[in-house]
Order: C-alpha cells, then sequence, then structure tokens
C-alpha cells in the first residue's frame, strides 16, 4: 500500500496521471462527479493518528458500516475514539495538556488525519472544497493529490489536527500540490457541526436535555427554531409565576424591602419574587425528556443508554459518525443484540459506527466482517488494527473462534487447552497458588480436543497473539503439525510419558495427596461408584476409601487408576470438580515441591505470566 503517514501528515508517493485532466474539469467552476451515482455516504477511508496518548503511530482503514474494535486492555481502543471526536469536533475549543503526548513528548506533534469520502454534492463546488480536493482509488488505498474519476481517483477531502508543544490545537484541510503543502483552510462551523460524531460513552444523562450539545438538541425537523420557541414559552413560564407568587412570598418580600431600601439600594418596579432567567434557560438543560412526571435520566443505566443512541442516530440529528464506548455497559445480553441491530440498520444507509467492547456477548452479535483486533505494542507505542479473519484460516473456523472463542480476542497472552479439564485445573491451580495468571492477561481457551486444539492455537498465533498449546501426551503429533507450531512460535505443553491428564493427575502427585484427591471424586461421582471401580481394578472389595489408600503407593495400580478415571469420566468437563482439585490438591503439590505434574505446572505458568 502507498499510503503513508509521518507526524506531519498523509504524503503521496509517486506520480499521478490525472493531474492533466483536472484542469480541464475545473474550467466548468463546478466538478463533474458532483451528481455522480456511485457517490456514497460520507465515510472515512483512512485514518492516520501519531503521538497522540498512547499510540505513537496509528495506520488503519475501517469499513464502511460498524467497527468493533476488540484486544486486550490498554490496546488504545478509547483513544482511537477520543482522536475521532477530536477530528470532528464541532466547537474546536478543546484543550490539550502534556499528557496528551506520547510519552508525554511535546517534542513531537500530535497529529490525527481522516480521509474522507462520500462527500455532499455542495463540498464539491469550486466556491466550497472543490479546490482542497485529493483523490482515492478505494480498490488500491491510493492516495494522489487529486482526484481523477476517469480513473476511479474520487474526491476526497483529508480533514488533519496537529497540536504541537503549545498545546494550541490546529484543525485544518490538508493539501499537497506539487510538493507544497497548504493547510490554511480549514471545515465552516457549520460543516464542522454537520460532521460533529455522537458518542455514547458510560454517561448519557446529558443527552436526555434540551443543553448545549446534547442530541436532544440536533433532533427534529428544525431544530435550529427550537431555541426560540423554548425560550418563549419560558418566558410565559415566568409570567404566570410572578402572578402566582405575589401571595406566596409577599411575607418575605415585604420583611426584607425596608431594609434594602435603607441601605440605600434602589428599586425601580418593586420587589417580586420570579424565576431567574439565567437558572431557568435553554443553556442550563432545564427542560428534560420524561416518562409521565418522572425525567427519563432517572431510568436504569442501560434504559438511559440505549433512549440517547435512539436520539443520537436518529436520522433526523444529521449524525455521520457514531462512537461507542464498551457498548455493553449496563445492557443484558437481548439488549446488546437490540442495539448492535439498530446500530447497524443505522449505518446501513449513512456514515460509520465506531464501537469498543471487552464482552463475548458483543461477539457473538457483530458480524464477522465488522470485527477488528486492536494490537499495541508497549515498547514502540505502534498499534495495528487488523480484520479478525486471517488469510490462512478458513473462513467459517474463523468466524466461529470469533463467536465461540471471543474471549481470547480480549487477552494478551492465549493458552489454548485441550479441553474443559485442563481449563479448570490450571484456574484452581492459579487460585490456589496465589499465582494471578489473570492479571498478566492470560485467557484460557477451550480447543475442542486433539487434533483441532493445533488449528485453533496457530489461528490465535497468526493474529499476533502470544499464544502456547496445552495437551494430553497421549497421541503422537502429527509431523506437520509439529513444523507449523515451530513456525509460529506456538510452544506446546504437554505432560510426559504419553500420558493423558487422568494418568499425569494419579502418577505425577505426591502419594500423601492421592487420598484426598480420590475423596474429592468420590463426592462428585459418588463414593458407591468409585469404591466399585477401584474394587474390580483391584480384584478386592473396597468398603471405604481408607482401604484404598495401602494400595495407592504401587505405580501400577496408581497408572490403572488414572487410565480408569480417562475410561468412565470421572473428571472429563466437570468444571467445577476440575477447579476444586487444582485449588486444594495441586496447590499442596505446589506447597510440597514434589511430583512431575508440579514440575509440567511450574513449566507452564513461568511462560504464561513471563513479561515478553
Amino acid at each position: 500500500m502507498t499510503l503513508k503517514g509521518t507526524t506531519h501528515g498523509p504524503f503521496f508517493a509517486g506520480s499521478s496521471p490525472a493531474y492533466g485532466s483536472i484542469q480541464t474539469e475545473r474550467q466548468s467552476g463546478v466538478r463533474s462527479y458532483i451528481d455522480h451515482p456511485g457517490i456514497s455516504p460520507v465515510h472515512i477511508e483512512y485514518l492516520w493518528v501519531n503521538h497522540f496518548r498512547g499510540i505513537e503511530s496509528l495506520c488503519w482503514r475501517p469499513a464502511r458500516g460498524i467497527n468493533c474494535l476488540i484486544g486486550p486492555g490498554d490496546s488504545a481502543k478509547t483513544t482511537i475514539l477520543d482522536a475521532l471526536e477530536l477530528l470532528f469536533a464541532e466547537r474546536q475549543n478543546a484543550t490539550f495538556d502534556d499528557l496528551d503526548f506520547y510519552d508525554t513528548d511535546t517534542s513531537k506533534a500530535i497529529s490525527i488525519s481522516a480521509v474522507l469520502s462520500g462527500l455532499p454534492a455542495e463540498f464539491l463546488r469550486d466556491d466550497r472544497y472543490g479546490l482542497l480536493l485529493s483523490g482515492w482509488n478505494a480498490a488500491t488505498g491510493q492516495w494522489t493529490p487529486e482526484p481523477a474519476e476517469h480513473l476511479e481517483v474520487k474526491p476526497v477531502l483529508i480533514l488533519q489536527l496537529d497540536v504541537d508543544s503549545t498545546l494550541e490545537p490546529s484543525w485544518s484541510i490538508y493539501v499537497s500540490r506539487n510538493g507544497i503543502v497548504d493547510k490554511s483552510r480549514r471545515l465552516s462551523f457549520s460543516d464542522r457541526k454537520a460532521m460533529a460524531p455522537a458518542r455514547l460513552g458510560a454517561y448519557a444523562d446529558r443527552h436526555l436535555s434540551w443543553g448545549r450539545g446534547s442530541s436532544l438538541q440536533r433532533v427534529g425537523s428544525h431544530p435550529e427554531q427550537l431555541p426560540a420557541t423554548l425560550n418563549g414559552l419560558l418566558r410565559s413560564a415566568r409570567d404566570s409565576f410572578a402572578t402566582g407568587s405575589a401571595t406566596a412570598f409577599s411575607d418575605l418580600v415585604n420583611a426584607i424591602a425596608p431594609a434594602i431600601a435603607k441601605l440605600g439600594v434602589s428599586v425601580q418596579s418593586g420587589l417580586v419574587a420570579n424565576l431567574d432567567h439565567t437558572s431557568f434557560s435553554m443553556n442550563a438543560s432545564g427542560v428534560a425528556l420524561h416518562d409521565g412526571n418522572v425525567p427519563m435520566r432517572c431510568m436504569g443505566t442501560g434504559s438511559s443508554r440505549l433512549a440517547v443512541a435512539a436520539l443520537q442516530s436518529a436520522e433526523s440529528a444529521g449524525r455521520q459518525f457514531l462512537l461507542v464506548d464498551e457498548l455493553e455497559y449496563g445492557l443484558e445480553p437481548h439488549r446488546i443484540s437490540l442495539l448492535v441491530s439498530h446500530l447497524r440498520q443505522r449505518v446501513a444507509s449513512s456514515g460509520q459506527a465506531f464501537i469498543t467492547t471487552h464482552s463475548t456477548v458483543v461477539l457473538r452479535e457483530v458480524r464477522f466482517d465488522e470485527v477488528f483486533v486492536c494490537r499495541r505494542n508497549p515498547n514502540d507505542g505502534t498499534v495495528k488494527i487488523a480484520p479478525a479473519a486471517t488469510a490462512t484460516t478458513p473462513v467459517l473456523d474463523a468466524k466461529r473462534y470469533v463467536r465461540d472463542k471471543g474471549e481470547a480476542l480480549l487477552g494478551k497472552t492465549v493458552l489454548v487447552c485441550e479441553g474443559q479439564t485442563e481449563i479448570g485445573l490450571l484456574k484452581g491451580f492459579a487460585e490456589g497458588t496465589s499465582r494471578n495468571i489473570q492479571a498478566s492477561g492470560v485467557v484460557l481457551v477451550d480447543g475442542g480436543g486433539d487434533p483441532a486444539v493445533f488449528a485453533v492455537a496457530l489461528h490465535f498465533a497468526r493474529m499476533g497473539y502470544r499464544t502456547a498449546v496445552l495437551t494430553d501426551s497421549d497421541r503422537p503429533m502429527d509431523k506437520n503439525t509439529f513444523e507449523e507450531l515451530q513456525a509460529g512460535g506456538v510452544p506446546h505443553f504437554a505432560w510426559g510419558l504419553s500420558r493423558c491428564t487422568e494418568e499425569e493427575l494419579f502418577c505425577g502427585l505426591p502419594v500423601d495427596l492421592l487420598g484426598d484427591l480420590l475423596s474429592l471424586i468420590a463426592e462428585s461421582i459418588t463414593h458407591s461408584r468409585l469404591l466399585q471401580e477401584l474394587s474390580r481394578l483391584a480384584q478386592i472389595t473396597f468398603n471405604n476409601l481408607d482401604e484404598v489408600k495401602p494400595y495407592l503407593s504401587n505405580p501400577g495400580f496408581v497408572q490403572a487408576i488414572g487410565i480408569q478415571a480417562n475410561r468412565s469420566k470421572w473428571i472429563k468437563n466437570h468444571f467445577d470438580l476440575c477447579f476444586e482439585i487444582g485449588s486444594k490438591i495441586l496447590s499442596m503439590a505446589d506447597l510440597l515441591g514434589d511430583g512431575s505434574l508440579d514440575g509440567y505446572l511450574q513449566l507452564l505458568t513461568n511462560w504464561l505470566t513471563a513479561n515478553d
């Protein structure tokens, strides 16, 4: 891709064959593509962010409709929404400080730029922005200094926000002609107002009142007439209040009037009690939506957010860009589904929606091509955004991984386990030993058994996640799979001696803990069943577990118990039982520092919590 970005904004690398034809088009004063039927609604074709907060550099080509940004914490998802909100700010009075610069380094300017396509026809006129247009080839992702419709290079505006060490923001339209950059022009206030994004955050109360900057103020066929109408109603309210207050406040007014006059304060028309013009006005947000007599801002968090989402995305509000941070906040799963569907329908005809989430419920509701994985390199601040699809993973599998294993996309390190048995044991072990692997951004994923577990691990590794895989060793690995794991840098952890997990659990623990292990299993599958199966193995009738303990020092018998546990599925997919075994039995093995199983777990947890 030839599109590039620097702290000074985008530039074109190469020559454009379209220059000669542009002059002919300009002679008419109006571009020939004004009435072009292929012009689509306003949308962002490309976004650059440089040296802004946690982002040192970001180049991203978002999708037309919904863009769902996912990824681990501190991957700059919210910062991207902040950058968009600032770039398209309706009122250019934003304030900045040193913390808005990457690593607080003010020697390098903040630069936020966007290629804006699908412009309204009036924007394309020479007396508006026609002479400031650049070109964009959507098929190749190439930017050129000028448009050329006959070469599929459509007209775009490049909007840019720069902030240098003076902390003074500068909004401009970026224009480059013959290597000379011109940033002397900017959008008019009315056009900025038309493009200002609507943002749905955690706090939505102010949007349910008719105050400055609220969503309600923009809704309706003629929102510009609302202030005059509302102030007329408020004046009538003050007149009515003055009439009614003459009696209610007369004693108080009569009591203070002589004292005021005695101090030489001149009153022209006489003291009365009335509503204050400044505190009861449109700008004070005194008029709000009500449900009967109750303000809608008093509704629950989820209901308030949905009401505001409806206001912000209303067609009459004229919002082109919708920003939703943590879409799932305050919403039940069915309401999440409703909001995602609402946003998709809204942007189907106009604009784009940029949402962030930490919820697997949201991932099950968005479509596969709407999901983008956001990854930030903590060492140099480089942020990369990639679609959830990968070129080497079959599409159906990739879609399934997003919906069924979406939790992996929200972490930093992914351990793909063969099944729920291993996940339960590891989570219990981590809690019992206070090894907080979750604090390191570790996500444990069910790989769905052998051999599917390896395909899942390779998928997340290709997407840039630090990935490992944990399996039994009772089945030999395919040579090609081994080579793929090696090439992808995916460590493979497995129990030794060709053991399944149940075998390793019994054979790899200290003998003193095996009785306690059997007691936990007995509570889950019943004592009678466990004793019956153990009696069959030993060909001796056991009446209680105490009678079994002398035989647990026999390695052959213990291995036979492990094989039987696997065959009869004593613990397989019993997550709660596995968790309890991990927290109570494996943690004790760790405390004793004995047994092969503890050695494997030490190696595994060391890798999971490593800071690389």
